[in-house]
């Protein structure tokens, strides 16, 4: 089964490619060709493209080695840099995939913003990153402090205080965290991808057959499936029983 890291840089890809397929040769403006609402859009597009990859790096390393990091030093300083560089990472790769949804035109970025801010691991971002000493409590209405537990600063678990009269503690499993946040970013990434076949493409009905069948590829992989592609030879499909 593919990571899902590694899933989401396909569907960049796969977008990568179409606009270039798109826009390589035509003396026609970029804005037009892509349907942008104005030529500054196409600045914003590619930046966030690269800032999908940069953050995965950054998440993945974590994953991959912990708030530790590959040596392994129990260093308290090394913690703090890798969990506020985790936090950064996985906030700006949601925000990059929200500047693509809206400048690509997707239909209801709101709701997406939305389900942005539910993801734990964006509101641990605002509690101990961005907003520590002014964390605003939305239905409270009142701004909180919260700092990181330092005995509890483990490789994939920390818990977040609220300094309060009453302290209150939550622990929250990083793994799982990055998890649901990766899972949504591929989602996101997916609804994207369906669109531009739909609206970049348009006319163009070889390359929306062409594009569709490798997003129909990537569906089975974000199920759970397992597609071998090879030159001049049949595809192979494999899948596997309870698979989503």
């Amino acid at each position: 089964m593919i990571s899902a890291l590694n899933l989401l840089h396909k569907y960049g890809s796969i977008l990568r490619e179409m606009i270039n397929s798109k826009i390589w040769g035509s003396k026609r403006s970029i804005k037009r060709l892509l349907r942008l609402n104005k030529d500054a859009d196409w600045d914003f597009l590619t930046a966030a493209m690269d800032i999908i990859d940069d953050a995965s790096a950054a998440i993945s390393n974590v994953q991959r080695f912990g708030l530790s990091g590959p040596t392994k030093y129990d260093d308290l300083g090394e913690k703090y840099l890798r969990l506020h560089g985790l936090l950064s990472a996985t906030y700006i790769q949601q925000q990059s995939i929200l500047t693509i949804y809206q400048t690509m035109n997707v239909p209801n970025p709101k709701i997406l913003k939305e389900r942005f801010d539910a993801l734990q691991i964006r509101k641990l971002r605002h509690k101990l990153s961005a907003h520590s000493t002014d964390y605003l409590n939305k239905e409270s209405k009142t701004k909180e402090a919260y700092v990181p537990l330092r005995f509890d600063l483990g490789d994939k678990q920390i818990t977040a205080v609220r300094h309060a009269s009453t302290m209150h503690h939550e622990t929250v499993n990083l793994s799982e965290a990055i998890e649901v946040h990766t899972k949504l970013m591929i989602d996101a990434m997916d609804t994207i991808v369906e669109k531009a076949i739909k609206t970049i493409l348009v006319g163009q009905d070889k390359k929306q057959k062409e594009f569709a069948a490798d997003l129909s590829d990537l569906r089975i992989e974000k199920g759970g499936g397992l597609v071998f592609k090879g030159r001049g030879t049949p595809k192979i499909i494999v899948t596997f029983v309870g698979s989503k």
